[in-house]
């Protein structure tokens, strides 16, 4: 396992007494580090000194940094860019058994076609005009978790991309198709450019988060009116199964071509080296990684990319309780909604259950962040999303609900607090 950066927590000493004290103690400092990566690369108002040293190869570089919150950290940077693209180039060839190794889509436990209307049993119309697509007042996903309240509160910076590493999208849809950059994206099933989704999981997890609002058709994605592009990054294929190998390509892919947010709505019952590596890797760019929990009602904590380093998100139901279907374990972070959510599929629109739907939920809520402030870190994001999600099911964190359901309201109201 690659270890990008070490953080170690300091005490409030002065500084200057905390650097003097590193020269003198480095070569017997026990290391206790914790990965919360790129968290000095993208704090706003940080101020940092940075120190070099060559102690016995064990520091290249030292950073003490001030964080938002007046903490200060000590980072030490180990690796370089290249030495992470090349470990993954090493495992890539060297590790055939895990590369052979098939990563499937988290299939939908139901899918139900919707017609015209958009009426879906047991959801409470909503009745709130904030947009004119018909469908609206059925996205329960889109009201739960109050992401509707938190558009008039965002003053976009910039264009948000989010990048959907799944079966490809209809970008032909009435829906998606100004939503989508197709020139951006990648097919690592046949190594070429042609994106067009032969599955509908893809395009489906696409409307979730970026469905066209105010076009008088369909659906809109959480992210509302914001300006946010899906890119497609093909790495599974017509029956929803794809290489780890591509899984790792398509992640390094998406980082490279300047992604925000990566959405991971797949999974293999097993951890996976080269899938860690790679998502590591997103993180100490900047890219925030969500993925589905899965759909099997077990302890994901062995499976990836759940475990691997990703925002990992359970499914709840509309009585705020677990989705009978979702998987569990330590790894959640939090739930979103994962029952008859609606959104695109090729040539319409349907319904579908599972925490492949809810993950998506919460990379429209991160993108709706970084639109609000552009320059928020992963371990932000994270901070951000689990202080402000709505406490449910157990008191406190648990297993099935992670912190709670995330909320879109609160988290966006806590960034303008961290702006100001």
């Amino acid at each position: 396992m690659i270890d990008f950066k070490e953080v170690f927590i300091v005490k409030k000493f002065s500084i200057g007494i905390i650097v003097v004290s590193i020269v003198f103690t480095l070569n017997s400092i026990s290391i206790n580090s914790y990965r919360k990566n790129n968290e000095f690369n993208s704090v706003s108002n940080l101020a940092q000194a940075t120190r070099n040293t060559d102690s016995n190869g064990i520091f290249k570089h030292i950073r003490i940094v001030k964080l938002y919150n007046r903490k200060y950290i000590i980072v030490s940077q180990n690796i370089k860019e290249q030495d992470i693209i090349d470990k993954i180039r090493d495992i890539e060839e060297n590790q055939a058994e895990e590369e052979n190794r098939n990563i499937e889509i988290i299939k939908p436990i139901q899918r139900t076609i919707v017609k015209e209307g958009f009426e879906l049993e047991n959801i409470n119309q909503n009745n709130n005009i904030t947009v004119n697509d018909p469908g609206y007042k059925y996205e329960w996903d889109i009201t739960y978790t109050e992401a509707d309240k938190a558009w008039p509160l965002i003053n976009q910076k910039r264009e948000v991309k989010v990048a959907v590493l799944d079966t490809g999208i209809d970008y032909m849809h009435p829906d998606l198709k100004n939503r989508v950059e197709v020139d951006a994206g990648y097919n690592f099933v046949d190594n070429n450019y042609e994106i067009m989704d032969d599955n509908g999981h893809g395009t489906h997890i696409s409307g979730i988060i970026a469905a066209q609002a105010n076009n008088n058709i369909g659906l809109v994605g959480i992210v509302g009116n914001l300006d946010v592009k899906i890119i497609p990054v093909k790495i599974l294929d017509e029956t929803g199964y794809g290489e780890i190998s591509n899984i790792a390509k398509g992640i390094i892919y998406a980082v490279d071509n300047g992604v925000d947010i990566i959405n991971l709505s797949f999974g293999i019952k097993a951890k996976s080296q080269l899938i860690a590596d790679a998502v590591n890797y997103a993180k100490s760019k900047g890219v925030f990684v969500v993925a589905a929990a899965g759909n099997d009602n077990e302890n994901n904590d062995n499976f990836s990319p759940a475990s691997d380093g990703a925002f990992t998100v359970a499914a709840m139901n509309y009585n705020y309780r677990k989705a009978y279907f979702s998987d569990y374990g330590n790894s959640i972070k939090v739930a979103a909604p994962g029952v008859q959510i609606l959104s695109t599929v090729p040539g319409g629109f349907g319904a579908w259950d599972g925490t492949s739907v809810a993950a998506p939920v919460v990379s429209g809520i991160v993108a709706m962040l970084k639109a609000e402030n552009p320059q928020l870190s992963p371990s932000q994001i994270e901070d951000i999303l689990e202080s402000t999600a709505t406490d449910i099911m157990y008191e406190g964190r648990d297993q099935e609900s992670g912190y709670g359901l995330v909320n879109g309201y609160n988290a966006i109201k806590k960034v303008k607090e961290m702006e100001n």
